[in-house]
């Protein structure tokens, strides 16, 4: 989303503290720790993270379910599995099986239908609303939060950030990037004519 930033590392552990819902932290750490963009996080269903109980290594969402038509796999670090596993206890709890969104709505818990794009939008402007946070903040702050991550945690290596968001186009990574201007503003202060 156009305007979008990304949040701090501190930010993060701040909004997953902001609240108790065990859907809501799941949706935000498998958001800030894949990238994956919030319809494709919402097309997940139970069975495409985990089998018999067990999370995968790595989560996939399907080509005719992303934005691109290109599918993409994305490993889960320790954090986004603990929170799958919790979600899905949970969910099994509820009575739903594999089959079931993985974000079920609150008014479908027979399993039929997952949050909307605009209930998740609500959702999370509302927790970073609580951490302080206004303005440039949606959905897509969490996949903006991730490039970051990738970009930093690369030494600055765009294409690896390319490839891990899934843009077919490097000139969209760069516009993911645009916040980044430190760097620059550094080498202008730096500058002495």
């Amino acid at each position: 989303m156009r305007g979008s930033r990304p949040i701090s590392r501190v930010q993060v552990k701040a909004v997953l503290k902001a609240t108790d819902s065990i859907r809501e932290k799941a949706l935000l750490t498998l958001g800030f720790a894949t990238g994956y963009r919030i319809s494709e996080l919402l097309s997940l269903t139970v069975a495409d993270i985990c089998t018999n109980g067990t999370i995968h290594s790595h989560v996939t969402v399907r080509a005719n379910r992303t934005k691109t038509k290109q599918g993409r796999t994305v490993l889960l670090n320790s954090d986004a599995k603990k929170a799958l596993e919790t979600l899905v206890a949970w969910l099994k709890a509820k009575g739903l099986d594999d089959t079931a969104p993985l974000f079920v709505s609150r008014k479908h818990t027979n399993g039929f239908a997952a949050i909307s794009r605009q209930q998740a939008h609500k959702l999370l402007k509302d927790l970073f609303a609580i951490i302080g946070e206004f303005g440039n903040v949606s959905t897509h702050t969490m996949r903006k939060t991730f490039a970051k991550a990738i970009y930093d945690a690369t030494g600055g290596k765009i294409e690896l950030v390319q490839i891990a968001l899934g843009h077919k186009s490097i000139t969209s990574t760069v516009s993911y990037l645009s916040f980044n201007t430190a760097s620059i503003d550094n080498a202008i202060t730096a500058m002495d004519f």
